[in-house]
């Protein structure tokens, strides 16, 4: 074997080494960075939920007594920043409430009251957002 053959398999085997390296360093990079943004796969709970919530009184003619108070909901897991539309329903059906749509937080969260109101403390309300349905049953009060 010459001086001259031997310097060739081990270049070969120095450039394969350098792009595999090349390559696992991109792969990593791009992997820690998509962890820090919270890519979806990356987030903890990344299924969206709603949790409904009694709000404040809205002392409406219609709605008296200690049970009414505004539709609350708590949105966790959506796509941050994203916009979020909510349906409602009740005991006493859907048709008298309105949409409700905001903007979550860069943590996909977002807690606040709707101006939806409910009043009967042995009824229901549920809200849907997105694909998620979250619900309190019974709506309470005294």
């Amino acid at each position: 074997m010459s001086s001259a053959e031997s310097p060739t398999p081990l270049k070969r085997t120095s450039a394969i080494v350098t792009i595999v390296a090349a390559v696992v360093g991109t792969v990593l990079a791009y992997l820690s960075l998509a962890a820090a943004v919270k890519w979806p796969p990356f987030q903890e709970g990344a299924q969206p939920k709603v949790t409904v919530f009694r709000g404040d009184n809205p002392r409406a003619d219609n709605c008296s007594g200690s049970a009414c108070a505004y539709i609350g909901v708590q949105l966790d897991g959506f796509a941050p920043g994203s916009t979020v539309h909510c349906t409602f329903d009740s005991a006493d059906g859907r048709g008298v409430f309105g949409l409700y749509v905001t903007n979550v937080d860069e943590d996909g969260s977002r807690r606040a009251t709707t101006t939806n109101y409910y009043g009967r403390p042995e009824g229901w309300v549920s809200a849907t957002c997105g694909d998620a349905t979250g619900a309190l049953n019974p709506w309470g009060g005294s």
